[in-house]
């Protein structure tokens, strides 16, 4: 199975490395997402993100998206603006949105969908 790294911000549940082996995909529970904290200067943590976008690339590993959506934007951006190496495969979960008995969303993964990236993208 293709190695899917957890470039999320939290660690991975049964349900979800199950839902990730039945895609043909050996998730990491391990959390190696960016966070950005009070302080922080954005521009550098993208940075860091977009480093670990072309680290995974050049390993022929996928990734798991999650955490903050505009630091996903800058790393992908700026991996395409910086880099000569393809994007990884880049994936979400497709989530089911349930509530709680105090009607708090609850989302529950059902699948993983690939985000979309032309083929033969050089970044």
């Amino acid at each position: 199975m293709r190695l899917l790294r957890n470039f999320t911000l939290h660690e991975q549940g049964e349900r979800e490395l199950a839902v990730a082996a039945a895609s043909g995909l050996d998730l990491s529970a391990d959390v190696e997402g960016v966070e950005i904290q009070p302080g922080d200067s954005f521009a550098f943590r993208a940075s860091q993100l977009a480093t670990l976008l072309r680290s995974a690339a050049a390993k022929g590993h996928a990734v798991l998206a999650g955490g903050h959506t505009g630091l996903w934007i800058c790393a992908v951006l700026t991996v395409a603006a910086t880099a000569r190496h393809e994007l990884p495969d880049i994936y979400v979960f497709q989530t089911r949105r349930l509530r709680d008995e105090d009607g708090r969303f609850l989302f529950e993964p059902d699948g993983l969908a690939r985000l979309p990236v032309p083929p033969g993208l050089i970044c």
